[in-house]
């Protein structure tokens, strides 16, 4: 019964990160003559501090189009992203376009870093400002983004739109790293508790806790790379559990080993067993 609720424990969590994507409109989306912008997140490279987005749509509407779809008029989409702006000229229909809009945040903090863009988009047609509705959608599945109006819509120039959006671990990225952190912590108490049956009744060399202390000194370190996010050395899984783990381990299994060959040199020389 305990299993079959912890199952199901773990499959209502995959679900609600499993519907996590979504879709937020911003800007003027109640304005018939606009120019709809749709953004999807792809990915975030916390180690250059970039996000790459994929601009899928940007399509006029109303009186900026013509009977048959496409635009009536020169349209160039402007925006923070690294890049040219976007056109998309009279009689055509936009096409999609990879952009990289700059992120800030401290990748050390991981697992629980989180990091902030600040994206801008405005539209002009014919060189005049015309208004701008953006939906962004997430497709990043090691990230939640949150996008929120920044300045408040009331204090934005006109036909622009800015949108601050922040990022943190998603849930199952989340839980592993910490499930790891305390595993690493677990197996040292394991190496400890092995260490002090050998030390405190002088059991001497025992080769298969001598073995199994250092099997887990090594495993550590593959154990800290697998953590989804590939973070550098010196974040805080590493102050928090593994630097940590790996010197209890360390100093158990060297006193074990420099300590029980001592009891075994004496047991030799007085010929006890």
């Amino acid at each position: 019964m305990a299993l079959l609720l912890s199952i199901t424990a773990s499959l209502s969590v995959y679900l609600v990160h499993r519907n996590a994507n979504y879709s937020t409109e911003f800007g003027a989306v109640d304005t018939a003559d606009r120019v709809n912008v749709q953004v999807w997140i792809n990915q975030i490279d916390t180690t250059r501090q970039t996000m790459s987005v994929e601009i899928v749509d940007v399509e006029p509407t109303g009186a900026l189009t013509d009977p048959d779809g496409s635009s009536a008029r020169d349209i160039v989409l402007t925006t923070s992203a690294l890049g040219d702006p976007i056109t998309v000229r009279s009689g055509q229909t936009g096409t999609d376009t990879p952009r990289t809009f700059a992120v800030n945040g401290t990748v050390t903090d991981y697992p629980f870093d989180r990091y902030h863009s600040l994206m801008t988009f405005a539209a002009s047609a014919d060189g005049a400002s015309v208004p701008v509705a953006v939906t962004i959608s997430s497709a990043d599945p090691f990230f939640r983004n949150t996008p929120a109006v920044s300045p408040p819509l009331a204090d934005q120039p006109d036909g622009e739109v800015g949108i601050d959006l922040t990022s943190t671990r998603s849930t199952p990225t989340l839980v592993f790293a910490v499930f790891v952190m305390l595993l690493m912590l677990g197996l040292a108490a394991a190496a400890v508790t092995a260490s002090y049956y050998i030390l405190r009744w002088r059991r001497g060399l025992i080769f298969p806790a001598c073995s199994m202390m250092a099997a887990i000194l090594f495993a550590l370190i593959p154990l800290r790379n697998a953590v989804p996010g590939n973070p550098p050395i010196g974040s805080v899984i590493d102050f928090a559990s593994f630097f940590i783990a790996e010197t209890v381990i360390a100093v158990a299994l060297i006193a074990s080993v420099i300590i029980g060959y001592r009891v075994e040199i004496t047991n030799e020389l007085t010929g006890t067993d």
